[in-house]
């Protein structure tokens, strides 16, 4: 019976350092990735902004349209584009749109943005007033 318990003891022991050894790799293996993945879609702050903008109506359609600049040294990726729209200094209404591929040193690129309009399940809402920035993930 002491022989039993003994082995049973030595098993767990055993079990139990090899959960630690495995949990302690998993960890930092994915610590690592995490953070080589959010590297990929960063940029310095005040590096991207927004250069020229305004805003059209098409077929009913509230449109932003737009360039961003990366004034940085390296690729800036994960950029989005946020338009908030206002009436009476109120809030009544956020966009946004993600730049594919984001946007390489020192260059521009267009967007375009729909903000409501079009279909009465997003209806353009009433504004007088639109603040426009840009965000990363």
């Amino acid at each position: 019976m002491k022989n039993l318990i003994n082995k049973l003891f030595n098993g767990f022991l055993l079990g139990l350092g090899f959960s630690i050894a495995l949990g302690s790799t998993y960890y930092f293996l994915a610590k690592k990735m995490t953070e080589e993945a959010m590297d990929m879609y960063s940029f310095q702050p005040g590096t991207v902004a927004i250069s020229k903008h305004h805003k059209v109506s098409r077929d009913g359609k509230i449109i932003i349209l737009g360039s961003a600049t990366n004034s940085g040294d390296t690729h800036a990726k994960g950029i989005n584009v946020i338009v908030d729209l206002y009436l009476n200094d109120e809030f009544v209404k956020q966009c946004k749109k993600s730049i594919s591929g984001g946007i390489p040193s020192k260059e521009s690129r267009n967007f375009e943005i729909s903000c409501g309009g079009g279909c009465s399940e997003n209806p353009a809402v009433p504004h007088d007033a639109y603040k426009i920035y840009v965000a990363g993930f």
